[in-house]
């Protein structure tokens, strides 16, 4: 008999399988928990760290140079805070124009590159954490001009800074000493510098003035005994016949009185005084602004024009030394009105009546913000009026070139080199004016030429730059009429004309060629480096253009005489600028770095 062996059954795995898995899935996860963490820092390795944002633009997961230009793009209108200089209850807010501050961009993406980086491994790892779940916002440095702040600050301390006096006796009643009042400028522009740095963009900073307390000196025992007790007690009231009432208070009047038998008044001191007080009371008039129609010759009023009013000094002063003499508290305060020079109320005298003049200048393919501030700068000239022989001045009508005033972000000349600022574009309208001046034949008072070869207008000879509010351009309206200007933006194919309406003069106009001479080759490419860009990455920021000396020369044919003139300009050799990233080769030359780039000189600001 055969026998069959089978085998015998084996018990299933299953706890080893289970044992199996559970360590698989403890592996995946150990692997998970090792890998995210070394992806995360793989992907931010030249990145800022998720979370991080600047002057509230989100920047995280940007390398600097991207987080660099969306802060250009985004952050151009940097809100300032609202600060207010104060002295024992008055008050003196500082305006947009007083305070040229400017953020500092690539300071603030560094310090945001270094979030998650500046300490140890474990710190490192917590505040990277914390600025993806919380978020890290990081508020830009400012760098503030401390000049036009200084100004600002110098006419305020004007208002306060008060010389010591003695103490006197006037009649029977004894006058104490009284201290003087000197406003430390330096420790108050600290101060104000300082607030401006706020973080708190919402709530105004009142920053006190700093100041000094002066003794009075001694008494001077020869001093005249001033017997006008009445003058002391009561304030002197000037009165305008338009009803403004000014009150001169007695304390001032005891100091403006220096004899009595007969009655002297120190007169250098009350016209400072009245000077001063000229300043609060004086209103410039309103030019009315019109629309000419060349199909029907209509004139449209867009802006109506307004009288002004001007103290007349030395008319108060004599008012107030006869009601002194009187002993009278009362004395009339003398306004005089000031008529407009474009009265609306007088267009049909006017004469503007036909095209005296029209040029226009090309700017296709001009950047947004270029675009832009062309626009923003021909709007402010819409309906201006030049009476007969009024000097028509560019910065009178465009004002504060500032984010305040509507203007963007672009490049503009900055010492030796181009740079963002505000502004960029202007240019565009003052050199369109002053083309169509020119071309018209009208004189030229004032003209300065861009401190290299712009590209945008052309052959070079025919440009004129502006910087409010120390370059400005300006031309005399030789008409006889009143000479109507017009700006026209065609956006759309990059056109900038401007027409001139009035009476034409009957002349006719040539202009030359530019001729050129003394051409100088620019100097060797500049290599900066930028922390902004990642190694081996270069960015050409300016182009080498030629410097050269130009001259234009106009010939105007009138009243059957033939004049000639000439227009020079110098234009410096601009050499090629690139920034590149730390550590990226760059030719033998040595060049300085950025930080030892040239201070801006006199042409600084100009907008191309």
């Amino acid at each position: 008999m055969q026998t069959t062996y089978y085998p015998a059954p084996t018990r299933p795995r299953m706890r080893r399988t289970a044992f199996d898995l559970v360590g698989l899935w403890l592996l995946l996860t150990l692997l998970l928990l090792v890998s995210l963490p070394a992806a995360w820092q793989f992907w931010h390795a030249n990145r800022l760290y998720t979370g991080v944002s600047i002057g509230g633009v989100p920047v995280g997961g940007l390398t600097r140079a991207e987080a660099l230009k969306r802060l250009q793009q985004e952050l151009y209108s940097y809100p300032l805070p609202p600060v207010v200089v104060a002295y024992q209850g008055q008050e003196w807010p500082l305006q947009t124009s007083q305070v040229r501050a400017e953020a500092d961009l690539v300071a603030a993406v560094n310090q945001g590159y270094l979030v998650g980086r500046r300490s140890s491994l474990l710190a490192d790892v917590a505040a990277q954490f914390q600025a993806a779940l919380l978020g890290n916002s990081i508020t830009p440095p400012l760098r503030i001009a401390p000049e036009p702040l200084a100004a600002a600050l110098r006419a305020v301390a004007a208002t306060v800074d008060k010389a010591p006096a003695p103490a006197r006796t006037i009649g029977s009643v004894a006058v104490p000493a009284a201290d003087g009042v000197q406003v430390n400028l330096d420790a108050t522009l600290a101060d104000v510098t300082a607030a401006l740095q706020s973080t708190d963009l919402h709530a105004t900073a009142v920053v006190p003035l700093t100041f000094a307390t002066l003794p009075p000196p001694p008494a001077d025992p020869a001093a005249s005994d001033l017997p006008a007790v009445a003058l002391v007690q009561q304030p002197l009231l000037l009165q305008a016949e338009s009803g403004l009432e000014i009150a001169l208070d007695p304390a001032r009047l005891s100091q403006l009185i220096t004899a009595v038998d007969p009655l002297q008044i120190d007169t250098d001191s009350l016209r400072a005084y009245l000077e001063t007080l000229a300043q609060q009371v004086d209103v410039a008039p309103r030019d009315a602004r019109l629309r000419f129609d060349p199909n029907t010759g209509a004139l449209t009023v867009l802006q109506s024009s307004q009288p002004g009013r001007k103290l007349d000094v030395e008319s108060t002063l004599q008012s107030v030394q006869t009601a002194l003499t009187e002993k009278s508290m009362q004395a009339p305060l003398a306004l005089v009105e000031v008529a407009p020079a474009v009265d609306s109320n007088r267009i049909a005298e006017m004469g503007i009546r036909e095209l005296v003049a029209s040029s226009n200048t090309y700017f296709g393919g001009s950047s947004a913000s270029r675009v832009r501030n062309i626009e923003v700068a021909a709007e402010k000239f819409e309906g201006v009026v030049v009476p007969p022989n009024g000097i028509f001045s560019f910065n009178d009508v465009v004002r504060d070139v500032s984010s305040a005033n509507g203007f963007e972000d672009g490049l503009v000349i900055w010492g030796d080199r181009t740079a963002v600022g505000v502004g960029g574009g202007v240019c565009q309208v003052s050199t369109t004016v002053f083309r169509t001046a020119y071309e018209g034949g009208f004189p030229i008072v004032t003209r300065t030429n861009h401190g290299y070869v712009v590209d945008w207008y052309g052959e070079p000879g025919m440009d004129a730059t502006i910087f409010t509010p120390y370059v400005d351009f300006q031309f005399r309206n030789d008409t006889g009429a009143y000479l109507l200007l017009e700006p026209v933006v065609d956006s759309a194919n990059g056109v900038m004309t401007f027409n001139f309406y009035g009476t034409a003069p009957g002349r006719t106009v040539s202009v030359s060629k530019p001729v050129i001479k003394d051409v100088k080759e620019p100097a060797p490419a500049q290599y900066v480096v930028d922390e902004s860009l990642a190694l081996g990455e270069k960015k050409q920021v300016d182009w080498a253009k030629e410097g050269m000396s130009v001259t234009v020369t106009r010939t105007i044919v009138e009243d059957g005489t033939t004049r000639t003139d000439t227009l020079a300009s110098t234009y410096e050799p601009w050499r090629a600028v690139y920034l590149v990233g730390p550590g990226t080769e760059v030719p033998a030359t040595p060049t300085p770095a950025a930080t030892e780039a040239a201070a801006p000189d006199a042409a600084a600001g100009q907008t191309p």
